[in-house]
């Protein structure tokens, strides 16, 4: 894991990564100097880029969450227009429908994972990226969101949990 690329330009216009933006992005070059493997830092490019997430505030906060930073809707408009691309499509959250915009559609985050550790009842998607890059979901629904809550009782063994 240490040696996969952490972002990926489509088509000069979408930029993805597993978490989100940094106030230590400059320009797009910033991004290609991105050395693998790398020494995470409390701040530094490489950490927020996994592990930072957009929120409902002004400016850049740090993240409740104990990593990074949170980043709201003007500084994705501004990393947008100073990278000059489309849209940013990141992971790294659990979303209800499989995907969420934020910023005016300047950013969508997508998660892949349906029910996500049995407790959740969110779907899960895929995005598709078309050659002329138009941006699509695929969106994948639990296979069984009626699974009913199964409690224990103290009539109730483990084993029975399990059947």
């Amino acid at each position: 894991m240490d040696v996969m690329p952490l972002v990926a330009l489509v088509g000069g216009r979408i930029l993805c990564m597993h978490g989100g933006l940094s106030q230590h992005i400059k320009s797009l070059d910033d991004l290609r100097k991105l050395k693998c493997p790398f020494n995470t830092e409390d701040d530094c490019l490489e950490n927020d880029i996994l592990w930072s997430d957009p929120a409902k505030v002004s400016g850049w906060q740090p993240n409740p969450r104990g990593a990074s930073v949170v980043f709201g809707e003007t500084e994705v408009k501004d990393m947008c227009k100073l990278l000059d691309i489309d849209l940013i499509v990141r992971g790294h959250q659990v979303v209800q429908d499989g995907y969420e915009f934020f910023a005016g559609k300047k950013l969508v985050t997508i998660f892949s994972a349906p029910h996500y550790m049995g407790t959740f009842t969110n779907s899960a998607a895929m995005c598709k990226v078309s050659a002329g890059l138009e941006v699509s979901f695929e969106v994948l629904k639990p296979e069984d969101l009626k699974v009913e809550e199964r409690k224990m009782t103290a009539e109730t063994t483990a084993a029975e949990m399990t059947q």
